[in-house]
């Protein structure tokens, strides 16, 4: 039984996957998700230093800044999976920039214009980027290797 998704099943001539047309999109993707992580961490910051400032309350500032930190470990693990060709970085990344879309849809219809629309465009761009990483990556079972 042939597997069609192995790579150069279809034809000699067709690239078998998106990331052997163009191999920059892995390291494209991954960037974007140490990106991710590091803006979260840099948020989860401004929140710890709102709470030793009296700016925001303890409990919630602190809650949410450890919050904030899981997601940027999460989007680190992430990125590094994403380079070694992991499946765990697929589906967290993606299930990650659905969120963050949410979130900037929110931040923008909440009046903040610039860190909606930049959350909404590297949701976007990481998201496609992501889907078009899915085929070229190898299932846990060993087929489309």
């Amino acid at each position: 039984m042939p597997r069609a998704s192995r790579p150069g099943s279809e034809s000699p001539a067709a690239p078998a996957t998106a990331s052997e047309r163009d191999p920059r999109i892995r390291p494209v993707a991954a960037a974007l998700l140490a990106l991710e992580a590091v803006l979260l961490v840099a948020v989860a910051t401004f929140c710890f230093v709102g709470v030793s400032g009296g700016q925001l309350d303890g409990r919630f500032g602190t809650g949410l800044g450890v919050f904030l930190l899981l997601f940027a470990a999460g989007a680190a693990v992430a990125a590094r999976s994403i380079l070694v060709r992991g499946r765990f970085g697929l589906g967290y990344g993606i299930t990650w920039q659905l969120f963050q879309a949410l979130v900037g849809a929110s931040m923008l219809s909440g009046g903040l214009v610039w860190q909606g629309a930049l959350a909404l465009v590297v949701a976007i761009a990481a998201f496609l980027l992501l889907l078009s990483l899915v085929r070229s990556t190898p299932l846990p079972t060993g087929e489309g290797r």
